[in-house]
C-alpha cells in the first residue's frame, strides 16, 4: 500500500512536471507569437534566424580543399495564409552536395508543442527559361500544419567540390529575418578574400578572430528587411547587401604560398584549359570550304567578318546548356555548324574558327551579363562572368562579336553586356581586359512623323517610323503575330498606348536588311480630339505623350535600370483646315541633363503647324540621386502635354 502510494505520488510528480514542461512550451511559442506580430504587423512569416556556418581546411592527403557548410533556418509563421511559405527547395549540382537534410514543423496544439518531420522529398531539375539542360537538381518537399503560431526548421549540410565556388551569401530574404549570421572558420594556413556589395551594407556587423590554428570572421545583421521588388529595377545584386567569398591562397608544408583566385591570372589559368583545344587549334579543314564560298563576294575583312557574323546568328540556334565541366568547355564548331544550334560557347568556338579561316584575328573572351555587378578586380573567381563571346580585332578596332541574339547587328554589342568588362584569351598565358561600350543613345533611335488633318471633331494621321539599333532589335520578334488583334492592339501600343479610342486604319512593315532601319508605315483616326467653342477650336498635337506619367516615386529604394539608352523624336504636320488662323500656339520647351533630356519646338507657316518633339535616355542604370531631377523634368514635360493649339475661323 505505501509502495503504491509512493509510486502514485512519483506518477502525478511526472505528470505534473510534463504537465508544467508543455505549458512552458505553449507559453513561450503564444509569446513568441506575440512579439513577432507586434514587431511584424503586416507579415505573414517572418524568418526568426538564418545562418550559414562555413569550415574551410585543406586536406593534404587528397591535395584537395574541404569546404563543408551548415545552413539553417526557421521561421514562424505569423498569421493565416501563409502556406505559400510552406515549400521549400534545396540546389545542388555536380560541384557541391547535400546531406543531413533534417527538416520539420513544429506545431502548436492543445497539448503542446508537436514536432512534424518532414519524409516526403522529391528530386527535380532546376528549370530555367532560358536554358535547355543543366545539371542542377532541386530537393523539394513541403512542411505540414502551417497556421498561425507554426515554426519551420530546415537545417542541411552541404560540401563543396570546387573551391571557386564559395559564392555570395544574401542577408535580406523573401521575407523578413530577426537575425542573419555568416561565419567562416578558416585554418590558418589558409587566406579568404571577400567582398560587400549591395546598396547599405553599413548595419552589417563584421568580427575577425583567432581561435586556436583557426581565423574566425562573422557577419551579422538585425531585423533585415525583405527583398525590395520595384518595377524596373537591376537585378538584386545591385542593391541587396550580400558578401562574396573567395579563396586567395594556401601553405603548402614548406609555407610557400599556393595561389587559387588571387589574381585575374589565377582565373585566366583555370579559364584557359576548357578553351585551349580550339584556341591553339592552326586549321579547321571541315569548315575551310564553306566559308570559302559564305564568304566569296566580300572583299574585306569587315565584310568578310559581318557575314560570318550574320550566318551564325541566323543559322545556328541558340539553346543554353550547362551540364557540369559542359558549362565551361565549349563544344567542336565544326560539330556547332553542323548540328546548327548550342550555347554561348559553342556559338563563339563556330564564329572564332570561322574568322581564324579567313585570316581575322578573333580570339575567345569571357563576361559577365549586366545581372552582375562585379568586375574581375574585385572577384577574380567564375562567378564574375557568365557569358562567352568573340572579339575581333579588324583594322585596329574591337568588335564585341555576339552571335546569341538572331537580331544582333555586327558592330554593336549586344545590349545585356553593355558597360561590362571582357576577358579576352590572347594565347595560353597572356590575356587583356577590354570594356564593352554601351552604345550611344544616338544609335538607338525612334524617328516618328506624321501628317495630321482636321475633320470636325476627329483627326487623322498618316505616317511612317523608323527604328534603328536596339529599338529594331528589340521590336522585330513582337511582329510576329498569331492573330489580327494581337496584331491590332500591338501598333495601337506602339503609336499611341495613351489613346484608347484610335482607330487603326492601316499598317506596313517594310523588310529591310539587318543593318538597315526598320520602317512601319501606318495611318489611324482618333475621333472628338478636338474642341470647339464658338469660332474657336483646340487641338492637342501631343498625340503620343512618351513620358507621360513616369514620375518615381520619392519613396523609391532601389535605382532604375534601362535595356539601352535611346533617343526617340517625333514629328507631326498639322494641316490648317482652309480659313482658319492660329490664335495661339504654345510655348517651345527644353530641358537637358547628363542622363535625360526633352525638347518641344513648334514651328508655323501660313498653312501648316509642325511640332517636334524629341527625348533622350542617356542612362543604364540611373542613380536615386537623380530622381528628383527626373521628377523636376517630367513635372515640366506634362506642362508642355498639356497645351492646346487655338485656331480661329
Amino acid at each position: 500500500m505505501k509502495k503504491y502510494n509512493l509510486d502514485k505520488k512519483i506518477l502525478t510528480s511526472i505528470l505534473f512536471l510534463l504537465f508544467i514542461s508543455f505549458s512552458t512550451d505553449l507559453f513561450s511559442q503564444n509569446s513568441l507569437l506575440e512579439e513577432y506580430r507586434k514587431i511584424y504587423p503586416k507579415e505573414k512569416a517572418v524568418f526568426v534566424y538564418r545562418k550559414k556556418e562555413v569550415n574551410i581546411d585543406f586536406d593534404t592527403k587528397k591535395d584537395s580543399f574541404k569546404i563543408i557548410s551548415q545552413i539553417e533556418s526557421r521561421m514562424l509563421h505569423l498569421r493565416l495564409h501563409s502556406q505559400a511559405y510552406a515549400q521549400e527547395a534545396i540546389t545542388y549540382s555536380d560541384y557541391n552536395k547535400i546531406r543531413n537534410v533534417d527538416a520539420y514543423s513544429l506545431v502548436q496544439t492543445a497539448d503542446g508543442i508537436k514536432k512534424k518531420q518532414v519524409v516526403n522529398f522529391q528530386t527535380r531539375d532546376a528549370v530555367s527559361d532560358d536554358v535547355f539542360y543543366n545539371d542542377v537538381k532541386e530537393k523539394v518537399f513541403l512542411f505540414s500544419n502551417i497556421t498561425a503560431g507554426t515554426q519551420t526548421h530546415l537545417g542541411y549540410t552541404e560540401e563543396l567540390l570546387e573551391p571557386r565556388f564559395l559564392g555570395s551569401f544574401f542577408f535580406t530574404s523573401y521575407i523578413h529575418s530577426q537575425k542573419t549570421e555568416l561565419s567562416v572558420s578558416v585554418a590558418n594556413t589558409i587566406e579568404i578574400g571577400f567582398q560587400l556589395f549591395g546598396m547599405d551594407t553599413s548595419k552589417i556587423n563584421f568580427t575577425e578572430k583567432i581561435e586556436g590554428d583557426r581565423k574566425i570572421y562573422t557577419w551579422t545583421l538585425e531585423n533585415a528587411p525583405k527583398y525590395t521588388d520595384e518595377k524596373s529595377s537591376p537585378n538584386l545584386r545591385y542593391y541587396e547587401p550580400h558578401v562574396v567569398l573567395f579563396i586567395k591562397n594556401r601553405e603548402d608544408e614548406n609555407d610557400k604560398k599556393v595561389s587559387l583566385s588571387s589574381s585575374i591570372q589565377d582565373l585566366y589559368d583555370w579559364y584557359y584549359p576548357f578553351i585551349k583545344e580550339i584556341d591553339t587549334m592552326k586549321e579547321f579543314p571541315e569548315l575551310e570550304y564553306f566559308v570559302d564560298e559564305l564568304t566569296a563576294n566580300d572583299t574585306t575583312a569587315l565584310a568578310k567578318s559581318q557575314r560570318i557574323f550574320d550566318w551564325i546568328s541566323t543559322q545556328v540556334q541558340y539553346i543554353a546548356f550547362e551540364d557540369g565541366e559542359r558549362g565551361f568547355r565549349p563544344a567542336q564548331p565544326e560539330k556547332v555548324c553542323k548540328r546548327k544550334y548550342g550555347d554561348c560557347k559553342d556559338m563563339a568556338s563556330a564564329l572564332l574558327a570561322m574568322l581564324r579561316i579567313e585570316g581575322i584575328e578573333a580570339h575567345f573572351a569571357w563576361l559577365g551579363s549586366r545581372d552582375l555587378p562585379y568586375r574581375y578586380s574585385q572577384l577574380p573567381i567564375p562567378l564574375v562572368d557568365n557569358h562567352m563571346i568573340v572579339v575581333a580585332k579588324i583594322n585596329g578596332k574591337n568588335y564585341f562579336l555576339d552571335a546569341t541574339g538572331n537580331q544582333e547587328i555586327f558592330g554593336m554589342p549586344s545590349y545585356f553586356t553593355q558597360n561590362k568588362e571582357a576577358l579576352v584569351a590572347i594565347n595560353s598565358k597572356k590575356f587583356e581586359i577590354l570594356n564593352v561600350d554601351s552604345a550611344p543613345y544616338s544609335q538607338n533611335s525612334i524617328y516618328d512623323s506624321a501628317k495630321v488633318k482636321i475633320d470636325g471633331a476627329k483627326i487623322s494621321a498618316t505616317g511612317n517610323m523608323v527604328l534603328k539599333g536596339f529599338p529594331k532589335t528589340t521590336i522585330l520578334p513582337y511582329l510576329q503575330f498569331q492573330d489580327k488583334e494581337q496584331e491590332i492592339e500591338a501598333f495601337k501600343r506602339l503609336l499611341n498606348p495613351h489613346e484608347p479610342t484610335l482607330q487603326l486604319k492601316k499598317t506596313e512593315v517594310l523588310s529591310t536588311k539587318r543593318e538597315k532601319p526598320l520602317q512601319i508605315n501606318y495611318e489611324y483616326e482618333i475621333p472628338n480630339h478636338t474642341q470647339s467653342l464658338y469660332s474657336e477650336f483646340y487641338i492637342n498635337l501631343h498625340l503620343n505623350p512618351i513620358w507621360r506619367n513616369t514620375e518615381i516615386d520619392s519613396l523609391r529604394k532601389t535605382p532604375v535600370s534601362a535595356n539601352y539608352k535611346f533617343e526617340k523624336t517625333q514629328v507631326y504636320v498639322l494641316e490648317l483646315p482652309r480659313g482658319a488662323a492660329i490664335k495661339y500656339l504654345p510655348q517651345n520647351q527644353k530641358y537637358d541633363s547628363e542622363y535625360f533630356g526633352f525638347s518641344v519646338e513648334y514651328t508655323r507657316s501660313s498653312e501648316q503647324i509642325i511640332l517636334k518633339h524629341s527625348v533622350y535616355s542617356n542612362y543604364l542604370i540611373l542613380p536615386i540621386s537623380e530622381y528628383k531631377k527626373w521628377n523636376e523634368m517630367i513635372k515640366q514635360l506634362h506642362q508642355a502635354y498639356r497645351q492646346n493649339i487655338v485656331l480661329q475661323r
